[in-house]
Formats: structure tokens, C-alpha cells, sequence
């Protein structure tokens, strides 16, 4: 019989609502430290304040048509961890012999770093890649956290062992987090840290830093546990607005208000293979002066770490990456199947553009395995080689939009030359559809079928908004390149060419 932990003894962190609240559903369970699908789902009736676009607020999010569709995708991909087909590549064994989710294991060589790549693809069979921060990306900021250790260590001992058991307590609890990094758009010309929604501390009490302005994004945030807040990308800041910390989504204070949907209608499998896994719902989290235990404070007016961004994402850059090198095989195997079904698979125009999409995801494949090759020791921590990952993720978002193109022209009229199920069972015009729109060795609902998940993958709105994600995710292609020109190195080459021209005078 398993050993049911004392909620008072949720380390550090009892005083935190989001933590007991799990710690309590877990002790329900079958395994001491993860959580089944149907667990989770429970574990977000936890108070939490989100807003739809209309201004409702969401009693429920697991029931909301907004946000209920992905809060019981994300539930499948954690019953994963109880089937025996995933166990071993979604779990570790922890030093005590329980169960562990592998996204919080701390790497220490890159046989674990392996472990956690084959961890993406196995939840990108299950969410087909559509959505940025599944459940085992949360730990990727905090992992990066870990990794910069020493610098938080220098500025603070306290916050340096606060991180320490967050990531531990993460792992005890199976908690889901993802990362808030980005400023609300507004005016550039007003200084950065004169804009209204700049989020900083206001105030200090016993109980932890008061809250107030606001973050942009957190996507999947109000499906998950906690928030981790970096403000980073730049200097222009003060000392106030300099913060590091754990947020939990249900702190009181915090407000979640979502964009409007990308899915307006209730998905079906057939007509929305895709769609019916839900979207990625991406919000504007306001802090109306919200109270954070300091327990949860990881660095305060800091502002050397305004410009760590580049080290400290360096987990959660991989994880991009490598999620979507998954995807673009993906591509390939659609691009495969659409040519077969339409009988073009011997055309050579229609066979370099399937080697085309090919190549992205051989490409990108090959950074991403070639960054665990090259890995980097720091502080402890296994860290995917910086420089590939970023030259990776920069030829990734380039081509994105060239590669779905080629997709969609592979489609021909495919893409709009589509029924939903009630026109294939309507008794005069089901017949007629059947009988003029066969594919080759393939029946034309069928071939329907395959080009709604070609509509989904590459046209939908939904689609739309994921490209707008990969392309932009608070990097945008630009802002990558610079990182790629300021932090790969070409000393060794540029100095080898100017070695051998002055040898040639």
C-alpha cells in the first residue's frame, strides 16, 4: 500500500493553495506522484478566475467549449503515463522506486536528454504537434532555471534553493506549467518600464510581493498548475519589474482573460479530425496587487537577468524545436498519403515537392538530435547544445510558411472541394458525391476525410494560429537571427580565413 503524504507536509509550499489542492488528489490515487487524466481534470476546479472572449467567466474550464476540448487532450497524454505502451518513455523510476513524470527529470548526461526527445514525439503522436506547451513542456523554464543556478546562487542563496524545490515539488506533484515572458503590446516609444502594464512589485507583505500589470500569452496557461514568470527579452527595465517566480493560476488576484477562439463550432472526428483535440487558448494575465508566497520568488530586481534570455529559455528553445521537427514528419507522411490518394505520387514535380517537406524534417530532425550530440555541461544540468538549437530553430520558422505552402498545392482543389458528413448522408446529394469524387484506391469519403485533416493541419483558423505561434512564440525570426549572430561562434573560421589570406600576400 502506498504511503499517503501529510498535505502538511507538501515542503516549503503548504501555505500554496494550487499545491495542496493537488497534493490532496493525489492521494487519492494509485501512484504517489502522477496523475491520471481524470485526476488532472479534477486538480483545475481549483478557484482559478479565467474569462472568456465574450467576458463570461469560466466556471469550469474542463467542461468550457473554449478551453474544455484541450483540457481532456492533455488529460489522454497523462493516462499515457499509466499505459504500458508509453510508461517507460513518459515516467522514470525515482530513487525510491515510484513513478515519476519524465518532463521534471533534471538531465545529467545526454542518455537522459535522448529519454525526454523520445518523451515530445510520444505526446505528438497523441496532440499531433498542434499545440506549443503540451504537458511535459512546463518544466523547460524551470529545467533553465536550474542550469543559470550560480547566477541566481550570487544574487541570493535563498532564491537559488527556492527554485531548487519548486522543480522538486513539481516533480512529487506531476504539476503542468507554462511560461510567461512577454510585455503587452503597446506603445514603443514610451519607455519600457513607464508603460501601464508593466508587471512589478508594488508591495511587500509577511505573506510574500505584492503584483500588479500584467504578462501576454501564457499559452495552455489556463489548463495547467502554475505560471513561470521570466522577465527577460532586454534591458530597459527597473529593479521593481526585475522578477523571476512560480505563479499559480489560481492566485488570488490573477485574472485570465482569453482571445477569441479560433474553433467556433463543436468539432466532430469525421468533419475535424484535428480540431476535435481543441486549441491552444492564449490569454492577457492581469495581477490586480496578487500576494506571491516568497517561497515562489526565484530572483527580485535583478536586472543583469533582463538579458539571460538566451540561457535561461535554452530548454524551452529545444523543446520548439524538437516538437516541431516531430510535426514535420508529420508533413511528410501527409504530403505521402495526399499524393497516393490522388494518384500524383509519380508526377517528379509532385515527388521534389514531397522531397522538399521531407528535407524540413530531416533538417530539422538533425539539429535537434545534433544539439543532444553536442551537449553542454552547466551547473550540473545537461543542456542542449545553445548554438544548434537556436541555428535550428531559426531555419525553422524561416521555411514554415514555404513548407505548408508546398503542402497546401500538393491538396490541388482538395482543400475546398470538401462535404461535412450530413451532405455525404443527405439521400440525393451523398450518392452523387460518392459516385464523382473517388480517389485512387481509396473510396470518396475517404479521400474527404484525409483532406479534412489536410484542412486542419495546414488552413484551418486553428492552423492559422498555430503558424502565428511557431513563427512568432515571443522570438520572432528576426529577434532568433540575432541571437544566432551574437552567440554562434565563427572566431575559429573567420580567424582560419585571415590566417590564410595573409599567408597568400
Amino acid at each position: 500500500m502506498k504511503e499517503i503524504m501529510s498535505i502538511e507536509n507538501v515542503q516549503a509550499f503548504a501555505s500554496v493553495n494550487a499545491m495542496r489542492n493537488v497534493q490532496e488528489i493525489l492521494n487519492q490515487g494509485t501512484e504517489p506522484h502522477l496523475l491520471s487524466g481524470a485526476q488532472y481534470l479534477e486538480s483545475l476546479r481549483d478557484g482559478r478566475r479565467v474569462i472568456d472572449s465574450q467576458g463570461k467567466e469560466i466556471p469550469d474550464v474542463t467542461e468550457h467549449p473554449t478551453t474544455g476540448p484541450s483540457a481532456h487532450t492533455f488529460a489522454s497524454v497523462m493516462d499515457m503515463q499509466f499505459d504500458e505502451k508509453y510508461r517507460n518513455t513518459l515516467t522514470y523510476l525515482d530513487d525510491a522506486g515510484d513513478r515519476r513524470a519524465r518532463g521534471w527529470h533534471i538531465p545529467r548526461n545526454k542518455e537522459d536528454l535522448f529519454l525526454k526527445r523520445e518523451q515530445i514525439g510520444a505526446t505528438g503522436e497523441r496532440t499531433l504537434g498542434m499545440f506549443g506547451r503540451p504537458p511535459e513542456y512546463g518544466p523547460a523554464m524551470s529545467l533553465g532555471f536550474l542550469a543559470i543556478i550560480d547566477r541566481i546562487e550570487k544574487e541570493n542563496p535563498v532564491f537559488a534553493e527556492n527554485i531548487r524545490r519548486f522543480v522538486d515539488q513539481s516533480s512529487r506533484l506531476n504539476l503542468l506549467s507554462t511560461d510567461l515572458i512577454a510585455d503587452p503590446q503597446s506603445d514603443r516609444r514610451v519607455p519600457r518600464n513607464e508603460r501601464p502594464g508593466t508587471l512589478r512589485v508594488v508591495g511587500e507583505t509577511d505573506e510574500g510581493i505584492m503584483l500588479r500589470g500584467s504578462k501576454i500569452a501564457g499559452s495552455s496557461g489556463s489548463i495547467s498548475h502554475f505560471f513561470t514568470l521570466s522577465t527577460t527579452l532586454g534591458e530597459g527595465l527597473g529593479p521593481d519589474a526585475a522578477i523571476w517566480a512560480a505563479i499559480p493560476v489560481n492566485l488570488p488576484g490573477v485574472t485570465l482573460v482569453t482571445r477569441e477562439p479560433a474553433l467556433h463550432k463543436k468539432q466532430n472526428p469525421v468533419d475535424n479530425p484535428i480540431g476535435v483535440l481543441g486549441e491552444e487558448v492564449d490569454q492577457i494575465i492581469l495581477f490586480d496587487d496578487a500576494v506571491l508566497p516568497k517561497d515562489l520568488v526565484f530572483s527580485l530586481g535583478n536586472t543583469e537577468l533582463l538579458t539571460a534570455y538566451f540561457d535561461s529559455c535554452v530548454f524551452v528553445f529545444w523543446h520548439i524545436l524538437t516538437r516541431l521537427a516531430y510535426r514535420a514528419e508529420l508533413f511528410a507522411g501527409t504530403a505521402q498519403v495526399i499524393a497516393e490518394t490522388l494518384g500524383t505520387d509519380k508526377i517528379p514535380g509532385v515527388r521534389r515537392t514531397i522531397a522538399d517537406i521531407t528535407t524540413y524534417a530531416q533538417v530539422l530532425k538533425g539539429f535537434s538530435i545534433s544539439a543532444i550530440a553536442e551537449s553542454e555541461n552547466w551547473n550540473g544540468v545537461e543542456v542542449p547544445n545553445p548554438g544548434l538549437v537556436s541555428a535550428g530553430r531559426y531555419y525553422s520558422i524561416s521555411e514554415y510558411d514555404n513548407v505548408i505552402s508546398k503542402l497546401k498545392d500538393l491538396c490541388g482543389q482538395g482543400l475546398i472541394s470538401r462535404w461535412p458528413t450530413e451532405i455525404w448522408e443527405h439521400p440525393e446529394f451523398g450518392p452523387k458525391l460518392k459516385s464523382f469524387l473517388p480517389g485512387h484506391d481509396i473510396d470518396a469519403f475517404g479521400k474527404n476525410q484525409l483532406f479534412n485533416f489536410a484542412w486542419d493541419l495546414t488552413a484551418s483558423a486553428n492552423a492559422g494560429r498555430l503558424g502565428l505561434f511557431e513563427k512568432v512564440n515571443a522570438t520572432p525570426p528576426a529577434f532568433v537571427a540575432e541571437i544566432v549572430y551574437q552567440h554562434v561562434g565563427r572566431d575559429k573560421s573567420a580567424q582560419f580565413v585571415r590566417d590564410f589570406l595573409a599567408r597568400s600576400r
